[in-house]
């Protein structure tokens, strides 16, 4: 009877162990006291914000001119739409910032810093250029650990006390299970047309994987000019009609021709039991394989890593700043457990034709032609660091 006593309690402290397990892991940052060079989760509930700009409720700008006071405020928003998805500031993985200026990005790590307790501090990237509302110095996504579990897939969220334009989702909740990253797409043409088009194609990559438009849990696009976005805006709730718009995240960059890239994430329920492989690496019907980037990957089981922004040492020189890149990239792959062949999607932002052409070099050195993450790359203003031309934003999982 003891024994039975003993084990029962024993239950009872494994049990409630479980329930207070920590899902976050992070691997401390050497260049920033108390930062993260990455963030490793578990495979659980994740939810994924829209860009969020430093607007109270009634879509009014706050702290006109003060990057503190709208770093404050896109907090404030972040935090309520976390709220209502089960989760809570410090359950953040990942934190997408979008600045107007770069000169202000130390004023916002250092805000930033003082809301995580050091040493969980979230990863970061940042990139600098025009955002959509002139008078917003700020605007963010986060990526966060949900505490809500839903079977019937992605669970798209409005809360009543933000800013939003109807029918369209604040975050969404992707469900624990295999999920798929889009790299971007583009179809050339005007603006309107370009998007209309890019989003049928699209469409058709999700039809090919099986998948609905109720599966997209966020969409990125990379636009020029942001003054447009209306028109982008438009395209969406047209294709979108009669069903809730996923979260939106729109970056400017300086490209002429196409005008616009669309990339997305989306949740892929169907194939939780038909592959065996961690990662699947995929070509739709009617696209060409890369060596150096896949139209689609797939995470059907796993951690996942999300990596800081990496910079390269600045010496003038593309090709030692992106070797210094895949070189530190390399180390915070071995360190979480995970490898160059188990990366699942890049974001390369990039501000020069050097540096472009010299990753379009690098990038067959470090990856594995039959396994290359899905990736978008972008010309934009500033890469968010003083004299750097690119800034490599990463995703991989933890090697099972």
């Amino acid at each position: 009877m003891k024994a039975l006593i003993c084990i029962f309690f024993l239950s009872l402290g494994y049990s409630g162990f479980a329930q207070k397990r920590q899902h976050i892991q992070y691997s401390g940052s050497s260049n920033f006291p108390g930062a993260s060079d990455a963030v490793l989760v578990d495979d659980v509930p994740l939810v994924h914000t829209t860009q969020f700009l430093p607007l109270d409720k009634s879509g009014s700008i706050v702290g006109s001119g003060d990057i503190n006071a709208q770093t404050n405020q896109v907090f404030l928003n972040i935090t309520s739409a976390l709220k209502q998805a089960g989760s809570k500031p410090d359950q953040i993985v990942k934190l997408n910032i979008y600045i107007r200026n770069s000169s202000q990005i130390s004023a916002v790590r250092e805000q930033i810093y003082k809301r995580f307790k050091s040493g969980k501090c979230p990863a970061l990237s940042f990139v600098a250029g025009d955002l959509s509302n002139t008078d917003a110095l700020i605007s963010m996504d986060a990526i966060a650990v949900s505490a809500k579990i839903n079977s019937k897939g992605v669970n798209y969220l409005t809360p009543g006390n933000l800013s939003s334009v109807p029918g369209v989702a604040r975050a969404a909740i992707l469900p624990a299970g295999p999920v798929v990253y889009v790299s971007g797409q583009a179809v050339k043409g005007e603006l309107a047309e370009a998007t209309r088009g890019t989003l049928e194609q699209l469409q058709a990559t999700l039809v090919s994987l099986g998948l609905e438009k109720k599966d997209i849990v966020q969409i990125k696009s990379f636009m020029r000019p942001m003054s447009d976005l209306k028109v982008v805006e438009e395209e969406f709730a047209n294709f979108f009609k009669g069903s809730t718009i996923p979260p939106m995240v729109n970056v400017e960059w300086t490209s002429k021709d196409p005008l616009i890239e669309i990339e997305l994430i989306a949740s892929s329920p169907n194939t939780a039991s038909k592959s065996n492989q961690q990662l699947d690496f995929i070509t739709p019907p009617g696209m060409t394989a890369s060596p150096v980037y896949c139209k689609v990957t797939r995470i059907n089981y796993g951690q996942k890593v999300y990596i800081s922004g990496l910079y390269g040492q600045i010496s003038g020189n593309a090709d030692s700043e992106l070797a210094s890149i895949f070189n530190l990239m390399g180390s915070i792959l071995k360190n979480t457990g995970s490898d160059f062949r188990h990366l699942v999607k890049a974001t390369y932002y990039v501000s020069n034709d050097a540096h472009s052409a010299k990753l379009n070099e690098i990038r067959p050195k470090y990856y594995d032609p039959l396994r290359p993450p899905a990736a978008s790359k972008a010309m934009v203003k500033d890469v968010g660091k003083p004299e750097a031309g690119i800034s490599i934003d990463m995703i991989g999982v933890v090697i099972r």
